[in-house]
């Protein structure tokens, strides 16, 4: 799994803040929020790009939605860069 819980991190207006860059491309002080049916999206305001992924499915944080997750943010990040 790409998720990092051992990395500091804050939470503010309901939001998990990243307080380091993020392993597959997310900056410091980009802020996630993640729903019970494996909803994620993350708002990076340093390089000015979000993403989002939404389905329904259970349970939460599902071993393959959590790698789709971060395989989509590291392609993003990936064309970004190429862009």
């Amino acid at each position: 799994m790409n998720q990092d819980f051992s990395r500091p991190q804050k939470w503010g207006l309901s939001f998990d803040i990243n307080t380091q860059p993020g392993p597959n491309g997310r900056s410091a002080g980009s802020y996630a929020w993640a729903g019970l049916l494996n909803c994620y999206f993350w708002v990076d305001p340093v390089k000015k790009v979000t993403g989002a992924v939404f389905t329904q499915l259970l349970p939460f944080y599902d071993a393959r939605m959590v790698e789709l997750f971060g395989a989509f943010e590291r392609g993003l990040y990936t064309g970004l860069a190429s862009a």
